[in-house]
């Protein structure tokens, strides 16, 4: 058994531990334990708070032995360990070593409180305290926490929900004694105590946790091994910061295990990543569960909104983010492709997935038809974002500013809800000029001359829409695969009705969207179709969507022109060439108009590897180049023992923001498996095994659970591809060329 945790472990940089089930994390620098949506902070396990030395999945070494609050030792221990289970434990060692010739007495007492009502365990039972919460005031469901040691304590005092508990070891001369506290959570107590039982009588404890969480990174996931060291450190860390957003516990309305969008912030599931993103990558899991439940919880009658999709799930109820709503209060789902996700996971899965489908197909339905009755106010088969454009997920992009920018700006600078009353109008003005200096617009467009002209200005396009290559991208994937759904469940209206909006979307796209003149995929202006003629990173969407064809390859000289997208770590937000670049970098405006977002890059670079597959095979060396760009961003430094998955990036430095969120919402795994290894899901008794050259002497992909079949895909420049099925070789080639095998 390959051991993943001490493979990704050694960094001083990862601050917290995550366990998936109900969400437990706990972050020892700001000495915090969060269940999904609710921290706790202060007492409940202060003593795991410090800074870290050595961090591993499983575990954190500190760099202080005695920790700053919640215990007194009259010996300081030599070393202290926290770590977690895969069953929702916390658990902290302290060990003291004796060197001297005698025996040691040590006395420590711990404080700490826990939530709720608090009694003390009696008899066998497997804990100390017992303390029971609502899991939060809007979900008044039992929490339960159980604190326990692998020694009994000489004394426990209670005082309301404060405790101490007092210990006192013998330390034999040469000797290293330990003592481990155990917290658990979660919110059924058989479980909980059977799992303390188990962990407080395991002979060797470090050992046995390790085990536990290597033997999930050996039997749940695909093996990946290549000559690129990025790659495979990468791999296997996204592997674990995707379990660690999962919540499996039922929990108010997380009905089924479903994917968080952050690990110690943006904890909510949203429709973008955990109905999407996190399908494309959970549906290679060898157990097809997760990629499912995740569909079912989003898909859930009690999860939609008025039919639709809502753009959060909380374990309280559903949206309630008031930067996802319109003008008239309406919650507004954020654009997504679950409908093709949940397709391209059941073509990996058919038989759970023709299960799954026949649960969720009303509501895939009943989510459709809001394209055309929230997003097409034209009814032309382009699908248009909301003000502010947070439904896109993409706020205040240039693209946006285009031909409405006085309230994207003013709500930028003023705030989402910003309603002017004159009271600031001298301000208004001002900022008006800015804005005009920094940003590209409509030449026809009139600017404001007074402040008057300005408030009718804003509120006359407060509702202003933009039909966008994104969103009609995703619509058309979406309507292409639900009509192949229709087909399975012999629903012959709804594959008519789907294939029909599919091919009108992608006739409007290439006939309306196309500016052949800059060889360029532009958002356009509903009704009018004027182009917003400023370049989107999120155009590349039409290769990603198998809509563009031969004759849009000249887009791609944007794609890698160094004075557009090309950047050391591609592609950025705004195109390098945008006019007015360095006027809307001063002003601060950079959300989404400067750094690299893997959100966006990674549909670009399987549009761009699949162009290269099925349009021109010439683009394999840029194909390559642009995903390992990708990967190699994702690294603190260059440090190849230092990945992290951050929401956005420099695009010249990789320096990430926020990078501890280890953010959920691009794909990558899935791009290793389908690209690099080939492997491509169809609904055909055939696999089309497709390798793209990444220039690597070589690379192996075991363990890939497809169809009902063991997959390994094998590649070595002295020995050549081998594909076997079931442990037999079923199809091998002396080079990197396509395969078809016969399942």
């Amino acid at each position: 058994m390959r051991d993943i945790c001490h493979y990704l472990s050694g960094r001083s940089d990862k601050t917290f531990l995550g366990s998936g089930n109900i969400g437990l994390v706990v972050q020892p620098t700001n000495a915090r334990v969060v269940f999904v949506q609710r921290w706790h902070e202060g007492g409940l396990f202060d003593w795991a708070a410090g800074s870290v030395r050595s961090w591993a999945p499983d575990r954190i070494l500190f760099n202080e032995a005695e920790p700053p609050v919640g215990i007194n030792c009259s010996i300081r221990p030599s070393t202290r360990q926290l770590f977690i289970t895969r069953d929702d434990v916390l658990g902290l060692t302290l060990a003291w070593q004796n060197e001297t010739t005698d025996a040691l007495t040590v006395n420590a007492t711990f404080r700490g409180q826990l939530p709720g009502a608090t009694k003390q365990g009696q008899g066998t039972n497997a804990g100390l305290l017992y303390a029971t919460d609502l899991y939060s005031q809007q979900v008044p469901q039992p929490l339960l926490y159980v604190l326990a040691a692998s020694e009994r304590p000489q004394q426990i005092t209670q005082h309301g929900a404060s405790f101490e508990l007092f210990f006192t070891l013998t330390l034999e001369p040469g000797v290293t004694t330990e003592l481990t506290l155990f917290l658990a959570i979660g919110i059924d107590l058989p479980a909980i105590e059977a799992s303390l039982w188990r962990w407080q009588h395991e002979a060797d404890l470090e050992t046995a946790v390790r085990q536990n969480w290597n033997h999930w990174f050996n039997e749940a996931i695909p093996h990946f091994q290549c000559s690129d060291p990025y790659f495979e450190k990468l791999y296997y860390y996204r592997w674990w910061s995707l379990y660690t957003k999962m919540i499996f516990a039922r929990v108010g309305h997380f009905l089924y295990p479903v994917p968080r969008e952050g690990t110690i912030a943006f904890d909510g599931c949203v429709s973008y990543s955990g109905a999407c993103v996190s399908v494309d990558e959970l549906r290679w899991l060898r157990d097809p569960g997760w990629a499912f439940s995740a569909s079912k919880t989003f898909f859930a009658p009690e999860n939609l909104n008025d039919g639709y999709l809502s753009n959060h799930i909380w374990a309280w109820g559903i949206d309630g983010d008031e930067s996802n709503e319109d003008r008239l209060g309406r919650a507004v789902p954020y654009h997504n492709y679950a409908v093709a996700a949940f397709h391209g996971a059941l073509l990996v899965h058919p038989r759970e997935g023709q299960q799954t489908l026949a649960e969720i197909w009303p509501q895939l339905c009943s989510n459709l038809e809001s394209y055309p009755r929230l997003f097409d106010v034209d009814q032309d088969g382009l699908y248009e974002t909301y003000p502010w454009s947070n439904s896109a997920g993409q706020e205040w992009t240039a693209r946006y500013l285009y031909f409405d920018p006085i309230p994207e700006l003013l709500r930028y600078e003023r705030g989402r809800t910003y309603a002017p009353d004159g009271s600031r109008a001298a301000e208004d003005m001002a900022l008006v000029q800015k804005i005009r200096d920094a940003v590209v617009t409509d030449p026809e467009l009139v600017w404001p001359e007074t402040a008057v002209q300005l408030y009718r200005l804003y509120y006359g396009t407060l509702d202003h829409r933009l039909a966008t290559v994104d969103q009609s991208s995703y619509a058309y994937a979406n309507f292409r695969a639900a009509a192949q759904l229709a087909r399975q469940l012999n629903d012959t209206a709804a594959a008519q009705r789907y294939t029909l909006l599919a091919e009108q979307t992608r006739q409007q796209i290439l006939a309306v969207m196309w500016h052949p003149e800059d060889a360029f995929f532009y958002d356009v202006r509903p009704i009018s179709h004027q182009p917003a003629r400023v370049k989107s990173v999120t155009s590349f969407y039409a290769f990603w969507a198998k809509i563009a064809a031969e004759e849009h390859l000249p887009m791609l000289r944007h794609l890698f022109n160094p004075a557009t997208f090309w950047t050391n770590y591609p592609l950025p937000s705004l195109p390098l060439d945008y006019e007015k670049y360095d006027a809307l970098q001063a002003t601060g405006w950079t959300y989404w108009n400067y750094a690299t977002w893997p959100r966006t890059t990674c549909h670009a670079v399987d549009g761009l590897l699949w162009a290269a597959q099925t349009l021109d095979p010439n683009l394999t060396s840029q194909a390559a180049e642009l995903l390992t760009r990708y990967t190699r961003m994702q690294f603190t430094d260059g440090d190849v023992n230092r990945p992290n998955i951050a929401e956005r990036y420099d695009p010249h430095t990789a320096v990430p923001f926020f990078a501890e969120l280890d953010y959920n919402h691009s794909t990558w795994i899935d791009l290793i498996i389908r690209h690099v290894g080939g492997l491509t899901p169809q609904d055909s008794p055939d696999v089309l095994i497709a390798p793209v050259d990444m220039g690597w002497d070589a690379f192996v992909l075991r363990n890939i659970r497809y169809r009902n079949h063991n997959l390994a895909i094998e590649f070595s420049r002295e020995s050549g591809l081998k594909v076997r099925v079931d442990g037999l070789v079923k199809a091998q080639s002396a080079q990197l060329q396509p395969l078809k095998v016969r399942l």
